[in-house]
């Protein structure tokens, strides 16, 4: 049901490409003998996306495959593609074999030639169909052809189930099970850009994920076009059903999960006996599924419940809802359990009902937030904003607006409350007001609200309130995060109220604006002991109740992150992450990961934070430009020291983040400083180091870099004092800036650049003893502040200095303990900056560790996966003949070489015949990088 046919899918593109490669080696495998291989996935996990693409390229050859899918309507076809296929095999086998054998010849070796079989749905495939599949997987007889089914676990029949298990362990069936999608290829497969609250409504399906955004475009609109290719999916389902099936699957879609057999049978209007066997059929088409725990059922999943409901009779359903409502609330269920059917049946006008729905709203708005808007939006229609019972639902709908970052409703909502005459306590008002104020600052979107939050702070009734702590942590907030001081005097005042009243939460999220104040003002230690103490009170706090005000976290982290103590801010951030993704508030998502790709950065796990940065990209997507561009400037940070030499990656992706930045008209948070700092260092690390210092001038506007974030500054200075040697420009400037910056702001990793700038200022002098002490120490204080990147190019300029200074030995040395460190983090291009730096080669290279792309250098036993054939190819490439001429070497065609090539350039990571002699030559050169040849 939920994948298209393969000729629909030509054109996909392929997310799943470890799974490609297997079948691809699966099924070109030399030899004359064929196999069963199993996909399996549950419906909508991309089984026919998968085996287009393998059918696709097949069509390339001179051996398309055949394919077929079963159907509820079709079956007895299905075994007749398989024998046809076998049959063809055999034939074309028997004419190959020889009438006798040739001695002293030896047998030409079999090519990968055999046909391939394609059933979709096998699941579907009538008993005889069955029965063959599963003699094959057992090899009785020996297929001379590879047969690919695509099945689904809950529905495969036992008999194939069993033979399939049975004969994986000995190697006579391949099986390959589909997880759910991740989001960057869920992403990929969908044609429009998605929001995390749809793809973590999906689970990981791609068909859902589209439906889910059918059915959001079709409640905007009002019409249904966009919702008719999955209705039709639904309908090509179910179309087999008896009467009797199909009025208990409705009920079960009103139902949708938690319900027993005689709860299924009165909402359905059905006998109980009839019921049931209806149900115990509906469950082994896998429409209905059986809960893990008791005799409890629910429907399949929520879309297709959703798509369900929107084809059965209004009128049915309605009165369903009604029985069902009924039912449950005689069994006295709880509110968030009979939401669903008030809102549905056609009794909601009554006030009594629609204070339920309310209150039913915000229980479930904790673990559902889309269908707590689902259920307050109809309320809206039957209360005004002047009654109490349609100021509340309002407000509790602002409220999931925000969370869902749907920030221009949500802002509508409350101004319409605050402008009505409406009889709500000004202090609930003004806890919603605080939420969405909050949410902006997050969003880093506009200032409606701070006019608002400064009119209740003025209210002396709230004043003694409990919320007040609330409001003020708000507003500070939000004046910390337009990057103006926060009125420390109201916030000592708050954070003691709120520590009087028992608000920790409140109390850690004031000390965290409390040391950001202390940073910007040099106090460290005062800065040292708010975070600290911010820190301890989240620790202490359980989950559920940190989800409400998880905006303390992020402060927490990020004044750690100006402290310079990563590793604090990484576990606080990482806590946001897990908190933001399981409690449902997607607005903090993009934010988070910017702050976790920084501190992730900073402690050298180079990979990690690229993995952030790129999460942090999906997450903004095209509604939360500022936060993308920042992302984007993250990501080219953790490339520049990671990339493969020469690349080129990092400075692409800085270029984006200052284009995207200028489309934005505004400094987005210091990304076009990392940007420019990124581009600075790449043109440094290419040789030019006289435009690295124009850049960095440019985008500070002069030597005291006024317009650069002052966490930024002193990376800044350090960078323009080394690319100024290499130039011969006058340093002292600079150095003397980062200094004074140093003693204003005493921070372990601010003294590191400090003492960095004086020892490139020393080496201007002729000092290069001294200079090396300088970046001895601040390797140091480096190591102490956990920033083993900057301690590892410490360590090298220091053995550049030593070098310089003759002493030849101890700078190989010290080349050796910076490599060691460099090598920890993957950092591939500081590997190849430290090879330089006196004209030898580091003792140590990045290790081989397995990870999701792997990367040409410090990665290469990828090399190792090459067939023979491919590393045969290779070789004849990379010695610098023709395509042509290996192709008649070899006696293939011209088109299979290119096919070798395209696999070798995908497996090892490279994208040039330059790239891949290079490898080769670093492996008969007999150096770490060696290639599995």
């Amino acid at each position: 049901m939920y994948e298209e046919r393969i000729s629909e899918t030509a054109s996909a593109t392929v997310v799943r490409t470890a799974e490609l490669d297997l079948l691809r080696a699966l099924t070109q495998e030399p030899g004359s003998e064929g196999r069963l291989v199993a996909v399996l996935g549950e419906p909508g996990s991309g089984k026919t996306h998968l085996l287009s693409a393998l059918v696709r390229e097949r069509q390339w050859t001179a051996l398309p495959a055949t394919v077929h899918r079963c159907s509820s309507g079709d079956r007895e076809r299905a075994i007749d593609a398989v024998r046809k296929a076998l049959w063809r095999a055999r034939r074309a086998g028997e004419r190959e074999e020889p009438a006798r054998p040739v001695i002293g010849l030896a047998r030409r070796r079999s090519r990968p030639d055999r046909e391939l079989v394609v059933i979709e749905d096998a699941h579907l495939a009538d008993d005889e169909t069955i029965g063959e599949l599963a003699a094959i997987a057992g090899g009785d007889p020996v297929p001379l052809a590879d047969v690919v089914v695509s099945l689904r676990p809950r529905q495969t029949p036992d008999l194939l189930a069993e033979a399939i298990a049975a004969t994986t362990a000995f190697g006579r069936t391949a099986r390959i099970e589909l997880a759910p999608l991740d989001d960057e290829r869920m992403l990929a497969m969908s044609p429009v850009p998605a929001p995390y609250e749809l793809r973590h409504r999906s689970g990981g399906n791609p068909f859902n994920l589209r439906a889910l955004q059918a059915l959001e475009r079709s409640a905007r609109s009002g019409g249904d076009g966009a919702l008719a290719p999955f209705e039709f999916a639904v309908m090509s389902e179910v179309r087999d059903l008896t009467l009797t099936e199909r009025y208990a699957l409705h009920a079960a879609a009103i139902l949708r999960s938690r319900f027993d057999a005689d709860l299924l049978a009165e909402v359905a209007a059905l006998d109980p006996l009839v019921a049931s066997a209806a149900l115990r059929r509906l469950v082994r088409r896998d429409l209905v599924r059986v809960e893990p725990v008791g005799t409890l059922f629910s429907i399949r999943d929520e879309v297709f419940g959703s798509l369900l409901r929107q084809m059965i009779d209004p009128c049915w359903a309605a009165l369903a809802h009604q029985r069902a409502l009924h039912r449950l609330s005689a069994r006295g269920q709880a509110g968030t359990q009979i939401g669903f059917h008030l809102v549905s049946s056609l009794s909601r006008a009554r006030a009594g009902e629609l204070t339920q729905i309310v209150d039913a709203s915000q229980e479930i708005m904790e673990t559902d937030v889309s269908e707590c808007v689902s259920w307050l939006t109809p309320v809206l229609a039957e209360a005004p904003p002047s009654t109490e019972i349609g100021a509340r639902a309002r407000l509790a709908l602002s409220t999931a607006f925000g969370r869902l970052g749907r920030m221009p409703e949500s802002r509508d909502l409350l101004f319409l409350v605050h402008e009505s005459d409406a009889p709500v306590d000004p202090a609930v008002f003004a806890e919603h007001v605080a939420f969405v104020s909050v949410v902006e600052g997050v969003l880093s979107q506009d200032v409606q609200m701070l006019d608002l939050l400064g009119h209740l702070l003025d209210r002396p009734g709230l004043r003694d309130s409990p919320v007040w702590p609330r409001l003020v942590l708000a507003r500070s907030f939000r004046v910390s995060m337009l990057g103006r001081a926060v009125d420390s005097a109201e916030a000592d005042s708050a954070l003691r109220a709120a520590r009087a009243a028992g608000d920790d939460l409140v109390a850690a999220g004031l000390l965290g604006l409390r040391a950001l104040a202390s940073v910007a003002a040099g106090d460290v230690e005062r800065a040292l002991a708010d975070a600290d103490a911010a820190a301890e009170s989240l620790d202490r706090t359980p989950e559920h109740l940190v989800a409400r005000h998880v905006e303390c976290l992020l402060l927490a982290g990020l004044a750690y992150i100006y402290l310079g103590r990563n590793a604090d801010a990484q576990r606080q951030v990482r806590r946001g992450v897990d908190v933001a993704r399981r409690r449902q508030r997607p607005f903090l998502l993009p934010t988070l990961l910017v702050m976790l790709s920084e501190a992730e950065r900073h402690l050298g796990r180079l990979r990690q934070a690229r993995d952030a940065a790129d999460a942090a990209i999906v997450e903004s997507g095209p509604g939360n430009p500022l936060r993308h561009a920042q992302a984007v400037a993250l990501k080219s940070a953790a490339e520049v020291w990671m990339q493969p030499v020469a690349s080129g990656r990092a400075k692409s992706l800085a270029q984006q983040a200052l284009a995207r930045q200028a489309l934005t008209g505004t400094h987005v948070n210091g990304s076009a400083s990392i940007a420019a700092l990124t581009l600075a260092k790449c043109a440094w690390l290419d040789g030019d180091p006289t435009h690295c210092v124009t850049l960095l001038l440019n985008e500070g506007r002069g030597p005291d870099l006024r317009v650069i974030p002052s966490g930024t500054r002193p990376t800044m200075w350090e960078t323009l004092c080394a690319a100024g040697l290499d130039a011969g420009m006058p340093l002292d400037e600079w150095a003397r800036r980062a200094q004074e910056h140093a003693r204003a702001v005493p921070m372990p990793h601010n003294l590191a650049y400090a003492a960095m700038t004086g020892g490139h200022l020393l080496r201007t002098r002729a000092a290069p003893g001294e200079a090396a002490r300088r970046y001895r120490e601040a390797a140091e204080l480096f190591a102490t502040a956990g920033m083993p990147i900057e301690q590892s190019y410490a360590l090298g300029q220091a053995a550049r200095a030593l070098a310089e200074q003759g002493r030849a030995d101890q700078a190989a040395h010290t080349v050796r303990l910076a490599a060691e460190i460099a090598r920890r983090s993957e950092a591939v291009t500081l590997l190849h900056w430290l090879d330089r730096q006196t004209g030898g080669r580091p003792a140590s290279r990045p290790a081989p560790q397995p990870s999701s792309r792997q990367e040409m250098f410090g990665r290469l036993e990828v090399f190792g996966r090459l067939t023979h054939r491919e590393r045969e190819i290779a070789l004849l490439i990379c010695s610098g003949m023709k395509r042509r001429d290996i192709a008649d070497r070899l006696t293939i065609s011209t088109r299979t070489v290119d096919v070798h090539l395209t696999r070798i350039y995908r497996k090892t990571g490279v994208s040039s015949r330059m790239e891949l002699a290079l490898a080769i030559q670093r492996k008969a050169a007999g150096q770490e990088y060696a290639i599995g040849f």
